[in-house]
């Protein structure tokens, strides 16, 4: 082929001139940090006006990661030792990495054939001990919301979005991150847009932000004009501020978000509809597919036997990223070796040892999940580049078809 074939960066294919005057005017003001400096910063700011905007919320509040953006959520929500957090079987060890930082039990949810949240299993998972529910929109695809918060909002349990592998998608033509208590970005190099790392809350209760604000950087926050009390936003902070350079390329490529994920979304539907009559081959259901944001495509094959020799095939020629769900590293629950080991934060053995966890820890091997087990195991994901051509997008649909 021609055509040089796109970065599976998403946002990377759409770098231009827009994002290199943003960091040289950062690097002409000499103003790096985005609270003061010798010019005057502006570009993490105007991010989160942006967000604010775009995402429709009252908050929005960057940060230096969306690792450090679940741990100030969580910081912020008060979670902590005796608490159970419930997350589900498909997502990233940040997600579950978080609860743990916080002296926090994670339990495990099953996933549905949507890849997310099986709301029927987050229900059976609910204990007296539940005090956050993070729902992860994984692989671009939006979670059932509707079902999820029908849950949730019955016991009285708040929701944490984690949005990471989502952002610019929705369900029912409302934004993922703005469903819950708070919502979580990423803009790390894998994402549909990316400063090549950095993190953004958004919220519309205006506690949660100041707390937010104050566990992200000073444990007081930034901006406040009413005296502090405890009760509101005094914590202990985090350090965990955006920069002026990781906000200016934030702010340009947010701006390019919609455009990316109509890209991705009509190239993974036609190579979809493209193969909808190739015999013993489905796809993960779609909550909405309308929300789907589109960078991942994932297979689902008969049997685990299927998957493997598929996958075999695929990574001999054009699709060399292909592999199973099952071996999709620190995705999956039980190849996080941390988790399965349950390894503690320090030489006490918190969170594991601590004495409002002693009866709350769970087993993390594999069969914690046994559905989520067996879906993983004869599935294939693959990465949707957001910038194909028609004759790329058909030379995925040839290859997908020469493996089966």
């Amino acid at each position: 082929m021609s055509e040089k074939w796109p970065s599976a960066f998403a946002g990377i294919n759409w770098l231009d001139e827009s994002e290199e005057q943003a960091v040289l005017d950062v690097l002409r003001t000499g103003s790096l940090f985005r609270y003061y400096g010798p010019g005057e910063p502006g570009h993490a700011a105007r991010l989160e006006e942006r967000a604010r905007d775009f995402y429709g919320v009252k908050h929005a509040l960057a940060v230096s990661s969306g690792t450090g953006a679940l741990f100030t959520a969580m910081s912020a929500m008060g979670i902590g030792p005796g608490d159970e957090v419930i997350v589900p079987a498909f997502m990233w060890v940040a997600t579950v990495s978080a609860v743990v930082h916080c002296n926090a039990v994670p339990v495990l949810c099953e996933v549905d054939d949507s890849f997310t949240m099986d709301p029927a299993d987050l229900e059976r998972k609910i204990t007296p001990h539940t005090k956050l529910i993070v729902v992860v929109h994984m692989a671009g695809v939006p979670s059932d919301m509707g079902a999820i918060l029908a849950v949730a909002d019955a016991r009285g349990i708040p929701v944490l979005e984690d949005c990471a592998q989502c952002n610019g998608g929705s369900f029912r033509g409302k934004k993922v991150g703005t469903f819950g208590r708070v919502g979580m970005f990423s803009f790390q190099i894998n994402k549909n847009v990316t400063a090549g790392e950095g993190g953004l809350l958004v919220t519309d209760d205006e506690e949660v932000y100041w707390r937010m604000n104050a566990a992200h950087d000073l444990g007081v926050p930034w901006g406040k004009k009413e005296p502090v009390s405890g009760e509101t936003a005094l914590l202990w902070g985090q350090g965990r501020r955006m920069s002026e350079l990781c906000g200016a390329v934030a702010n340009v490529q947010i701006g390019k978000l919609a455009k990316i994920v109509d890209h991705m979304r009509e190239s993974n539907h036609r190579i979809q509809t493209a193969l909808k009559d190739v015999p013993n081959l489905a796809f993960r259901r779609l909550n909405d597919p309308e929300g789907d944001t589109g960078p991942f495509l994932i297979l689902v094959l008969p049997d685990e036997a299927a998957a493997v020799a598929a996958v075999a095939k695929m990574q001999q020629g054009k699709l060399s990223g292909a592999c199973r769900v099952a071996d999709y590293g620190m995705h999956v629950y039980c190849n996080m070796p941390q988790l399965v080991a349950k390894t503690p934060l320090s030489p006490a053995g918190n969170p594991w040892s601590l004495p409002q966890n002693a009866k709350l820890a769970r087993d993390y091997a594999k069969g914690a999940c046994p559905a989520a087990d067996a879906l993983f195991a004869r599935s294939i994901i693959l990465n949707i580049p957001s910038r194909l051509s028609r004759e790329q997008e058909q030379a995925i649909v040839q290859a997908v078809k020469a493996a089966l």
